[in-house]
């Protein structure tokens, strides 16, 4: 007998293609378009006010597009199964009287589950999460914190395809934010498509391997987080080298920007090699580190959006 085929699953590409929103007299997102694949975190950035959250509702099928399409896989949004999508919205809502493991299974059964299976879940995800000893409490008595986690359950119980999370990290301590990474990691993994909407600039770099960002309802950057390092690193560079500063401050094409206990941070223009100076630094001091700066997401994003502005007021 022949060996069996086995089929692959399809890899998931969500498509935002032109997307357009208004309400009353207001533009809250002006024919945005982006791509997201499975197995990536993609974070969609943006100061408040921005269009984010109207952007997630339209995937989520809450709202729909004045004009544009949302399609995953090529099939239109609209129609396609609610419990492929799990959503954490930055308005949190938990109903205040229920008991913690009662309302997982609760949302686990709005979403198709068997109601022993989101038990089994429900449960597996509260122990890991620290929760277990809270199952049988009312939400109510729970921290805001702890809150956060059993809203952060009830999104991906299911085990959505999709999973949009709005400001997920909000209000949690730096160990529930690793725990949730870690899950949110085991997603990835698994070839589900995650996208992550969030201020915290530092966790999006930790987690997201493509960016979007958004302003005014208007895309101003759409790529790898590794190509916008590329493009905003500016030949600025940190050294540390002892009574360096001096040296520095007197070579031509050399612009001291920052100077301190944990080194010295310059900009060198066109024309000087950055070889060159370490060369000559070297010959009159001890050096013990040097590379090029390579800016935050935080410094990225305040410089796109301060351009932004600068441009459209223009």
């Amino acid at each position: 007998m022949g060996k069996k085929k086995t089929v692959e699953k399809e890899a998931l590409l969500l498509k935002v293609d032109s997307v357009h929103k208004e309400f009353i007299d207001t533009t809250a997102v002006e024919d945005v378009s982006f791509k997201v694949e499975a197995g990536r975190v993609f974070g969609l950035l943006g100061p408040n006010g921005a269009g984010k959250t109207t952007i997630m509702r339209m995937i989520m099928d809450i709202v729909r597009p004045d004009s544009g399409d949302i399609l995953i896989n090529g099939s239109p949004r609209p129609g396609l199964p609610r419990n492929r999508f799990g959503y954490l919205p930055e308005e949190r809502g938990l109903y205040a009287h229920a008991r913690v493991l009662e309302l997982l299974v609760y949302f686990g059964t709005l979403n198709h589950m068997p109601r022993r299976k989101a038990e089994v879940e429900a449960i597996r995800f509260l122990d890991r999460l620290g929760l277990i000893d809270y199952s049988d409490y009312p939400v109510h008595y729970l921290s805001k914190g702890m809150q956060q986690k059993v809203q952060f359950i009830a999104a991906f119980l299911h085990k959505p395809d999709i999973l949009i999370l709005d400001e997920p990290f909000s209000g949690l301590d730096p160990i529930n934010q690793i725990a949730l990474r870690e899950i949110l990691n085991d997603f990835k993994k698994e070839g589900k498509l995650i996208i992550l909407s969030t201020h915290q600039m530092e966790m999006a770099e930790k987690m997201c391997e493509h960016v979007c960002m958004i302003h005014q309802g208007r895309l101003i950057v759409d790529a790898s987080l590794n190509e916008i390092k590329k493009r905003f690193r500016d030949n600025t560079y940190l050294l540390e080298a002892d009574h360096a500063l001096e040296t520095l401050q007197m070579m031509d094409k050399v612009d001291v920007l920052e100077a301190g206990s944990n080194g010295i941070k310059f900009r060198l223009s066109s024309g000087l090699d950055s070889g060159d100076l370490l060369r000559i630094v070297s010959s009159k001091h001890l050096v013990r580190h040097f590379q090029m700066f390579e800016p935050s997401l935080h410094d990225i994003f305040i410089r796109l959006i301060q351009q932004e502005m600068e441009e459209h007021h223009a």
